[in-house]
């Protein structure tokens, strides 16, 4: 069982326009909403993989019944705890020029209860699972210290703890020692305080977050793949494509992909192959946070993996 914690669960939107014009009406076309959030994205990859998945996060009533029903008919658990407010709309605005626009809403102010109530049902969740996974923003109200504090308790668990976000929370995890954490270059470069220009600079910074306490760093590159950096290992894989339609998710679902790997044991240089081809096959489906099994398996063989 992989358990995932996505607190701050959202409607995604997206949606199509010619050209986006800030200061200007802007009409669009081909709508779309759906579960999302990060942590729905991890969920969802790990469902289509073939792995027991439980997703732990927030829900309101008018949307009970379309996370329950378009969740579960996708293979994945939602441990819904219900918030004081409605959840966040997030959009994802696709031009014509390739580019995506995303505006990003916050999402619901939490109580005490609230946020005693999502810690609760992930602990419970994450101390019978094989690997756990933290992921994306939390919603206002909770610490930065977080995401470590989460960490710090499922330490004598038996779980692989993961984990995706960015600044101060991913910073405070790092140092709680979890199994692994998943940077995107932009939040590895604000952390570390370096840039990173190519996978020899990103293995770079890599090692250096590793020092903060991870056992493991993958730091995802866009369509240049991904580096994986342990004690005594350090490689970098991606695999080419022709041509992509989405790349929004397909971190979330890098990390997806590499949570089954670890379920399954594989190896690390399998784990991060299989990552990468979760990604990519992300990029190749018009819905943010989707893919199909059968293009993984097609891309795995075609994966490039060089140790560094």
């Amino acid at each position: 069982m992989i358990t995932v914690g996505g607190f701050n669960t959202s409607i995604d939107k997206a949606m199509v326009t010619d050209a986006l014009a800030p200061g200007a009406v802007n009409r669009v076309r081909d709508v779309r909403a759906s579960p999302g959030g990060k942590g729905v994205h991890v969920a969802l990859a790990v469902a289509t993989l073939g792995e027991p998945v439980s997703l732990v996060g927030l829900v309101d009533a008018a949307h009970r019944r379309a996370f329950a029903d378009g969740l579960g008919g996708r293979g994945v658990h939602f441990d819904a705890v219900d918030g004081p407010g409605g959840l966040r709309t997030c959009l994802a605005i696709h031009d014509r020029g390739g580019r995506v626009t995303e505006v990003l809403e916050p999402g619901p102010e939490t109580d005490e209860p609230t946020r005693q109530a999502l810690r609760a049902r992930f602990l419970a969740r994450a101390a019978r699972s094989s690997v756990a996974v933290l992921s994306g923003s939390l919603p206002p109200g909770f610490p930065d210290g977080e995401y470590g504090a989460l960490v710090a308790a499922l330490r004598d668990a038996p779980v692989r703890v993961l984990v995706d976000a960015s600044g101060a929370l991913l910073a405070q995890a790092a140092g709680e020692r979890p199994f692994l954490i998943k940077p995107n270059r932009d939040e590895a470069e604000a952390l570390a305080g370096a840039a990173i220009e190519g996978p020899a600079a990103a293995t770079k910074v890599a090692r250096t977050l590793l020092a903060r306490g991870p056992g493991t760093v993958v730091l995802s590159l866009g369509d240049a793949g991904a580096v994986a950096v342990a004690d005594g290992y350090a490689a970098h894989a991606r695999v080419g494509l022709e041509k992509t339609l989405n790349t929004v998710g397909s971190g979330d679902c890098l990390l997806g992909g590499v949570a089954v790997g670890l379920s399954r044991g594989l190896p690390l240089d399998e784990v991060l192959r299989l990552g990468v081809a979760c990604g990519a096959a992300n990029a190749m489906h018009a819905e943010t946070g989707r893919f199909e099994k059968g293009t993984v398996e097609a891309l795995l063989p075609r994966v490039q993996l060089t140790r560094l």
